[in-house]
């Protein structure tokens, strides 16, 4: 270990817990998303549906946590957490993204 990084152990407890953060983030989003889906199929009006504007919303927000939480990873020396933030979230963001594109 060299100065100025943090431990094995101290890296792998907040590996676990941005893990939990991660995958809390983007299930709410997705319940979000399902549930403005839900809502668009009994809109009997002429409205457009709103569940591909949520699930732009959920990217870009996704997005933005992957690059300042996995950056300040990196910053901080935690190179497998930085890398697995930007990873999961990269991954969480191209599926909404996928989503708002499938209408």
């Amino acid at each position: 270990m060299r100065y100025g990084e943090p431990s094995k152990g101290f890296q792998i407890a907040a590996g676990c817990v941005w893990l939990v953060v991660d995958v809390a983030l983007i299930g709410y989003l997705l319940f979000r998303y399902g549930m403005t889906g839900w809502a668009d199929a009994y809109d009997d009006s002429a409205n457009p549906p709103a569940a591909p504007a949520e699930a732009r919303r959920a990217a870009w927000l996704v997005l933005g946590t992957a690059v300042v939480s996995g950056g300040f990873l990196l910053l901080r020396h935690y190179w497998v957490n930085g890398v697995l933030q930007l990873l999961l979230l990269g991954a969480g963001a191209g599926m909404f993204a996928h989503f708002a594109a499938r209408g």
